[in-house]
């Protein structure tokens, strides 16, 4: 008992090794896994404080396993802005990927921890009107390969132009898709050409190399285009596949960009 008569209150790690005869480590690793409960709660912060009074469980199920990094597949909405940082603040990832916003067909198995929301790095980013995918990444290979190899991955969008009359018009039509086909230097970098063809009168299909910021704003004035709206919906391999706007998934062990 403390002075003020309440129960002595511990470090969570030190008693659950206390009571399950395991090491320290050992149960910071359960507790991290999301194994442990306290009052029937999931606690998965091993410096939680806990009372003698309080009950502590370990899933029968615990596996003792490290932790493997994770990676998160996201549909940004066009109304929320990425920061302008390396990683993802913790707070903001605690708020955008919650187990309500989770893609009901997540194929991974993966069981949502708040490990996972830690140090994810921003990778391929969109501007802050663009939508669409976003990869969000843990893994140091994933990162390598998204920064590294930046400039040969393809990018497919669906850019939504203004509504002109003359696009009513299919020689217009085509010179623009001949235009949005040539190599582009832009911003000091000679990029591939581009694959485009029409959704709708208003509404292209483009596929690029390269993610650099204004680029297909840049295709679309060049070819006499006003951009009004834009979302990507594939990086590499990796597509959206079915995320409504808001949703996210995590990446199952057998994709690659």
């Amino acid at each position: 008992m403390t002075d003020s008569g309440q129960p002595d209150a511990q470090r969570l790690a030190k008693r659950l090794a206390a009571q399950f005869a395991c090491s320290r480590s050992d149960a910071e690793n359960y507790i991290a896994g999301g194994w442990v409960r306290v009052d029937g709660v999931v606690v998965e912060e091993p410096m939680e404080r806990v009372r003698d009074d309080q009950t502590v469980m370990l899933d029968p199920k615990a596996r003792l396993e490290p932790l493997q990094p994770v990676t998160i597949v996201w549909h940004k909405p066009a109304t929320r802005v990425l920061p302008d940082e390396q990683f993802l603040p913790e707070a903001l990832a605690a708020k955008w990927f919650t187990t309500a916003h989770r893609f009901a067909g997540d194929r991974s198995g993966v069981r949502p921890l708040k490990a996972h929301l830690r140090r994810l790095q921003i990778t391929a980013p969109l501007g802050n009107k663009a939508s669409g995918l976003v990869v969000f990444t843990q893994n140091p290979g994933i990162a390598r390969k998204m920064l590294d190899d930046a400039s040969h991955l393809e990018h497919e969008w669906l850019a939504e132009v203004e509504n002109d009359p003359a696009l009513e018009d299919a020689a217009r039509r085509e010179a623009v898709l001949q235009s949005l086909g040539k190599a582009l230097f832009f911003d000091g970098h000679a990029l591939p050409a581009a694959r485009a063809s029409w959704q709708s009168e208003w509404r292209l299909r483009l596929a690029i190399k390269g993610n650099l910021p204004g680029q297909v704003a840049h295709l679309c004035e060049r070819a006499g285009l006003q951009l009004t709206g834009l979302r990507r919906l594939r990086v590499g391999r990796v597509s959206l596949a079915g995320l409504a706007a808001g949703e996210w998934r995590y990446l199952t062990l057998h994709e690659r960009f």
